[in-house]
């Protein structure tokens, strides 16, 4: 972790569910499972790969004794298997207090040359997903007396993708757009939606996967000169999902070292 590591609080998010999608991969999604764990949340690992969603399941488990943690494989795209793992969560740990939409598709490449498939594929994960997760949970969290959720996100669409991601900067714009939408309709039943933004996070499968390009790429760490880690991103997401931001919705939190500033 890049940042300072704070106080947690085991009791914190006691006896709420949480619900994290793609979080059996080793960056951002299993930081922030591990993180709800230690502060006593009910987790449900939630991952496209069976094999590693119970693999990780049993290593947070281990970590964390008096955490409940169980796992459910998950394409965080595919609607009959969000509503099976939305149905299995309910019945086995309770209703979802904390859902984060965490799962994320990025295909870089040039307007010119994508594969309208690929697009299908990041507007399918990234953003139709996140949706349907919503429509099955809200109800969930209003009949619980609230929730909240956190999508996770970008600062590519206020930057236009750098020309070589659009569609994932589409995505994740109709994203932010979705989160103002469920703030307000979630307002009233104490469900508050909010947006967590980043550039380039250290230590992810993307990160890795295109260092010769984000070497090429200027000001990709900002001015506190390294990039944010799963951790620091995962920290973030524990105090919005917290009653310690009992009233930030519908709004938007960069972590992304400065890189991005927002007027």
């Amino acid at each position: 972790m890049s940042g300072r590591q704070s106080t947690i609080d085991p009791s914190e998010f006691a006896g709420r569910v949480a619900l994290i999608t793609a979080a059996a991969g080793k960056g951002i999604g299993q930081a922030v499972a591990r993180r709800l764990a230690a502060g006593g949340a009910r987790v449900a690992v939630t991952d496209i790969h069976p094999g590693r969603t119970e693999k990780v399941t049993a290593a947070i488990a281990a970590d964390y004794p008096a955490a409940t943690v169980a796992g459910y494989p998950l394409d965080a795209g595919d609607r009959d298997q969000i509503d099976a793992v939305v149905d299995a969560v309910t019945a086995s740990l309770g209703p979802v207090r904390i859902l984060v939409n965490n799962a994320a598709v990025n295909v870089v490449g040039s307007i010119f040359g994508y594969d309208p498939a690929d697009w299908d594929r990041v507007v399918r994960v990234n953003l139709t997903g996140p949706w349907y997760l919503c429509h099955r949970t809200m109800p969930l969290m209003r009949a619980a007396g609230g929730g909240v959720i956190v999508n996770v996100g970008s600062y590519a669409p206020d930057v236009g993708g750098g020309g070589i991601e659009a569609p994932y900067a589409a995505s994740k714009g109709g994203l932010a757009a979705l989160t103002r939408g469920l703030a307000h309709e979630g307002g009233p039943h104490r469900i508050r939606a909010v947006y967590l933004s980043m550039g380039v996070v250290k230590g992810t499968k993307f990160a890795e996967d295109n260092a010769e390009l984000l070497a090429r790429m200027p000001g990709t760490a900002g001015p506190l000169g390294d990039l944010p880690g799963p951790a620091d991103i995962a920290e973030a997401v524990a105090f919005l999902a917290s009653d310690r931001a009992a009233y930030i919705t519908g709004d938007v939190l960069n972590v992304a070292g400065g890189a991005y500033m927002r007027n």
